[in-house]
């Protein structure tokens, strides 16, 4: 009877409606299968949370195997009757719905889960059955909830000599990569000693608020520049940047500048180039 040994130790979950007589009946016979030495605990499926159960005591767990067979374990359930069955303990269950069935068990950590079969009912079972009922069976892992174990695939350190230096075993035929061919053009020039100054504050070469060390001009004045060279090479698309900002596009360097005669050179007094803020 679905493959209760001798000596083993049962959980029988029943959930309402339950036929009373039929399920001291099934209790009688599961109880001659597991003999003196073993034990049958009968609970409410909707009971077993609150239930005291020790962890790992149950060798098998019967769930929904009497009619009406409508009854769907929620996860919760079976990840409490996950936690009372041994390790590789087995779990069986009869249903309607052999799809939910199976997802749930696998979401509540159950293993080896079988394909659905035809249960094999009693003719007094299998009466007033509108849908063809399916067996399920199922494991839980071969180790405990929490164990640990050292994984096999983790390499050996290296060999260490006696004065505390590691060993390194290279073959001689190995060449190894010049490390004056990795470096580049651009490795080897000598950066510009302006551009590695840096704000005492920030850290980064951008003035802080209250700048004293002269950084603030600098970078002013770099700015300046680039826009004046920027102005010099720029050429321009439209032909209108001389008619002033209502003529000129989003990126003319002309911008907030006034109107102009083609050809005539623009000059600012030093009040433009002020911060007011």
């Amino acid at each position: 009877m679905f493959g209760i040994n001798s000596g083993q130790n049962v959980l029988l979950l029943w959930s309402i409606p339950v036929n009373t007589e039929e399920l001291q009946t099934f209790v009688g016979d599961i109880k001659s299968a597991v003999g003196d030495d073993g034990r049958v605990s009968v609970e409410n499926s909707e009971m077993l949370l609150s239930s005291s159960h020790q962890a790992s005591c149950f060798d098998h767990v019967l769930a929904g195997v009497l009619p009406p067979f409508t009854y769907l374990c929620p996860v919760d359930t079976l990840g409490e009757a996950l936690r009372v069955l041994k390790p590789s303990g087995r779990l069986t269950t009869r249903t309607v719905d052999a799809t939910t069935t199976q997802s749930n068990l696998k979401m509540a950590g159950f293993t080896s889960v079988s394909e659905p079969k035809n249960a094999n009912l009693t003719d007094e079972q299998k009466k007033d059955l509108t849908l063809p009922v399916n067996e399920v069976t199922c494991h839980k892992p071969s180790f405990e909830v929490g164990s640990s174990v050292q994984l096999s695939f983790a390499k050996a350190p290296a060999a260490q000599s006696s004065n505390g230096t590691w060993n390194i075993d290279l073959d001689d035929d190995l060449e190894l990569e010049n490390p004056d061919d990795l470096l580049t053009e651009e490795d080897l020039t000598r950066p510009d000693p302006s551009s590695l100054k840096v704000c005492g504050t920030t850290g980064e070469r951008k003035a802080c608020k209250n700048c004293v060390c002269g950084l603030k001009e600098e970078l002013e004045s770099e700015d300046v520049q680039k826009v004046e060279e920027n102005r010099k090479n720029f050429k321009s698309s439209c032909g209108s940047c001389y008619l002033g900002d209502a003529f000129r596009c989003a990126s003319c360097p002309y911008l907030g500048m006034p109107a102009f005669k083609p050809g005539e050179k623009v000059k600012l007094v030093d009040s433009t180039l002020q911060d007011t803020t």
